[in-house]
């Protein structure tokens, strides 16, 4: 093959590679709205289950509980997860960030 041919064949591996990454992690599941009728549906479930059910869909928990962070550190983590489909509305954030906070400082 010519240098040509290997560099076109390098960048279409790349784009798959990237495009199968993406698709991965934006394939989360969102939560589950169904009340059970043992519990009031507003009920936030607590860090570690968000931590687990919600972080795990593309990462590791290895990942997270490696990493040592501020609260504000944590904080600008758990925004950009969101930013990239982390599927978290503002008061499970808030619940993740406390959580890890005091769990990973």
């Amino acid at each position: 093959m010519n240098k040509r041919t290997t560099s076109l064949i390098s960048i279409l591996l790349l784009v798959l590679f990237v495009g199968a990454f993406l698709a991965a992690c934006g394939a989360s599941q969102p939560p589950a709205t169904a009340s059970t009728g043992s519990q009031p549906a507003a009920t936030t479930p607590d860090g570690q289950t968000l931590l687990q059910e919600r972080c795990t869909v593309c990462h590791n928990l290895n990942r997270v509980t490696s990493a040592h962070k501020t609260a504000d550190q944590w904080t600008t983590t758990v925004e950009r997860m969101v930013g990239k489909g982390a599927q978290l509305d503002t008061q499970e954030q808030q619940t993740l960030i406390d959580y890890l906070a005091q769990t990973y400082p």
